[in-house]
């Protein structure tokens, strides 16, 4: 398993827990082993065995149901590999298929006729009596295992594989129906279906390998009086086992002809939490109240964090936050950990414990996350973590708002000196240090409740004053009450790290960057949009806000050595981040003709910050001297077996956007535009060990939305995106430290 982060707001009630001590002997009981599985959360996939579309088939389906193709454009590893990846709940959708052979002619819907190929072995499979596995017959029938008997050999070899793990949960989605006109039709299933599928279940499980009502209701008349009396077996009964769990309510009937309260029955209904038979219930779409109601009378629920890749394109976490924060036990999505969505880096998982956490509404007062499902010895888990971050909310600069140009009600007043961080800027990155404090908590990296080594620690910060400040207000939230130094060169003395333009401008030659750089113009006519939305806002004449309408230009100053901006991609770019922050520290908001300037126009109008960095930092001709020295500096660490736990260097935008140019990356923050930087993020390396001397990487975005900065409420964690890297190809989109310096390298070598 890899252990990797989540962004879950909860999880920080578990900061409050100390250290236990495992009692010597293997038999001894631990706090972990008395815990009930409605004391637990754990991440599920949905629709798990989901192979994704046949390109031919999705072809055919883009010109007739393309919105049906964006619901279906996602796709799951093997069962197993999603096991190591850390989730403990698996979904299958089965179909009966008695006599064999009825899925082996998949069709054009309407036109039997015209086939879609099969493979011979797939062929073969579809031809033999049995159930088979898929999400709909003949348009979305690949599976990474077929038939169902391959499936559960699959997870029964990974549990054996596995002694001692969490409760392995298995959603059956009994399939009746094929809602596509003109398809293959499903077989409909009788009482006596069922009788197979429990024996197909009974053939491939050991009675000792799976947790059945008959165990969790023992002597109680029925199982919801042993559910609402004493909740659910505890992890010492029910480690190393399968949990099998019917998903339509409709089910139920049938299911428990025969069998009252599911005596003798291999699987637990989705039932009404009135219903005797009443242990498990499904509330897919919450709302989350309802099902912490549920959870605190111990009944098990599952819900679903997304759907329909709606929020792994969007990125939005509002709807997993609230699911995690409910206490649902199973909170399934398309998009685990090791799994996050191509679109946005969206994914769904705990702080460094993939497995498992402690329920945040049920959970026992001394359980800790960590030592509930402890990994193998050849697990990756996190070693060591290095951050590179933009400061936090600061005053305007210093003429960042042209003269002549203003806004409804006026520009808003500032204490201190233009630039420096303030109170509110403060606090925002006391809550990130708390967040990232509590990762390496739950890593078992940091202690809880006491200082950490001296050494364990290093932070190091550009000589402005709002960086060193930012660095200060972190390691307040970070290690409250411990005594951490924050490295800089004296105020105002050009840092190389982090500000080589003043530092050392001699290594830019604006004469050979200039020509490589992109047009500017274009970058922001791209932007009309957000450059009319800005018009919309600003108090100024023709004169003032000619800028709006001027072309976007980027050229050299009179040394040759640095770039002077103007048109839009100065102006516009500066008033949009003004009025970024002004909203991020709380102002009042701006009323314009439209209305509010609130979140959502804000985030438009950061399109012209980000346009600016894609001007004129992004640009690979200038991100490779302004991060030569800061590659050079993150590849020694990464290397660094003896290094800190933690390593954190506050700069700036223009620090941050370089790395990701020369790591190919671009981003997406729930809130801001493609590409923007926001205040207050970091751009991280999590470095994973398997006690094997091997080593990945996990590089991520972590940042705030606008409104969780502005409101700066308590309760809301910062988002934490994992971006694709090319070359970095291993599960979870985990790179080795080869292939991440290949990438951090770039052009160093033949530039010096």
């Amino acid at each position: 398993m890899i252990s990797l982060p989540v962004t879950s707001r909860l999880a920080i009630a578990l900061m409050a827990a100390g250290g236990v001590s495992i009692a010597a002997g293997a038999m001894a009981e631990t706090p972990q082993d008395r815990l009930r599985l409605d004391q637990i959360q754990v991440i599920g996939s949905h629709n798990s065995y989901h192979a994704g579309l046949d390109p031919a088939i999705r072809s055919w389906l883009l010109a007739s149901e393309p919105n049906l193709v964006r619901e279906l454009d996602y796709q799951h590893p093997p069962l197993a590999a999603q096991l190591d990846g850390g989730v403990r709940q698996l979904e299958l959708d089965i179909y009966a298929d008695t006599a064999g052979g009825r899925f082996a002619h998949p069709h054009r819907p309407g036109v039997p006729k015209d086939v879609w190929s099969l493979s011979p072995s797939d062929q073969a499979i579809m031809r033999q009596p049995g159930f088979k596995v898929m999400h709909i017959p003949d348009i979305d029938q690949h599976a990474t295992c077929q038939p169902l008997r391959q499936c559960l050999s699959q997870i029964r070899d990974w549990s054996v594989a596995h002694p001692g793990h969490v409760p392995v949960f298995v959603i059956l989605e009994v399939e009746q129906h094929n809602d596509i006109p003109g398809g293959t039709e499903a077989e409909p299933f009788k009482a006596v279906t069922f009788d197979a599928l429990d024996a197909v279940i009974r053939s491939v499980f050991l009675p000792s390998q799976i947790l059945t009502p008959d165990d969790v209701r023992r002597d109680s008349s029925d199982l919801r009086s042993a559910i609402v009396t004493r909740g659910w077996s505890t992890m010492r009964q029910a480690r190393g086992k399968v949990v099998f769990l019917l998903d339509q309510r409709s089910d139920r009937p049938l299911y428990l002809r025969g069998h009252p309260s599911l005596r003798g029955r291999v699987a637990f209904t989705n039932a009404d939490p009135s219903a005797p038979d009443a242990a498990f219930t499904e509330m897919n779409d919450g709302p989350a109240r309802d099902i912490a109601t549920l959870v605190r009378s111990h009944f098990l629920v599952r819900t679903r964090s997304d759907a329909d890749t709606v929020e792994g394109r969007s990125g939005d976490v509002g709807r997993r936050d609230a699911m995690l924060a409910s206490g649902a036990q199973i909170v399934s999505t398309d998009y685990p950990d090791a799994e996050p969505a191509h679109w946005s880096g969206y994914h769904v998982g705990f702080l460094d414990n993939a497995a498992v956490r402690c329920n945040p509404v049920s959970g026992s007062a001394d359980c800790q996350s960590r030592l509930i499902e402890q990994p193998a010895k050849v697990d990756f888990h996190l070693e060591r973590m290095i951050m590179v971050m933009r400061h936090g909310i600061r005053s305007p600069l210093a003429g960042q708002v042209p003269a002549g140009v203003g806004i409804p009600g006026g520009w808003p007043k500032w204490s201190g000196t233009p630039g420096d961080l303030t109170p509110h800027g403060a606090l925002g990155m006391m809550a990130f240090g708390a967040f990232d404090r509590m990762w390496l908590t739950e890593a078992g990296l940091m202690p809880a409740n006491a200082c950490p080594a001296t050494d364990s620690v290093s932070v190091r910060a550009n000589s402005s004053s709002r960086t060193i400040a930012s660095a200060d207000a972190f390691t307040r939230g970070f290690l409250p009450g411990c005594v951490i130094t924050v490295v800089h060169k004296p105020l105002g003395q050009p840092d190389v790290l982090f500000s080589p333009l003043d530092a050392d401008p001699a290594r830019f030659n604006m004469a050979t960057i200039i020509p490589e750089l992109p047009d500017a113009d274009h970058i922001f006519r791209a932007r009309e949009d957000a450059l009319k939305l800005l018009g919309t806002v600003l108090d100024c004449d023709s004169a003032s806000c000619g800028f709006l309408g001027a072309p976007a230009h980027v050229g050299p100053d009179l040394t040759g050595h640095q770039l002077v901006l103007s048109g839009p991609v100065a102006q516009a770019s500066s008033l949009a981040e003004a009025l970024m922050l002004a909203y991020l520290d709380g102002k009042p908001l701006v009323q314009a003709s439209f209305g509010d300037l609130d979140a959502g126009k804000l985030g438009k109008l950061s399109a012209l910050h980000a346009g600016m960095l894609e001007a004129v930092v992004r640009p690979r001709a200038v991100a490779e001297p302004l991060s030569r020295e800061m590659r050079t500096r993150l590849l020694g660490d990464l290397r660094d077996k003896r290094g800190p736990v933690f390593r954190l260097y506050m700069g700036h935008d223009d620090t941050i956007g370089p790395l990701l140019t020369m790591l190919g990356v671009h981003i997406r923050v729930p809130g801001y535009a493609d590409d923007e930087i926001p205040i207050g993020s970091a751009l991280g390396f999590a470095i994973y060990e398997n006690g094997a001397e091997e080593h990945r990487v996990r590089v991520f975005l972590q940042s705030q939305t606008p409104e969780a900065l502005r409101t700066l409420d308590s309760s809301v964690m910062p988002v934490v995106l994992y971006p694709q890297i090319p070359q970095c190809a291993l599960a979870g989109g985990m790179c080795t430290l080869d292939s991440l310096a290949d990438k951090l390298s770039g052009s160093m070598g033949a530039a010096r």
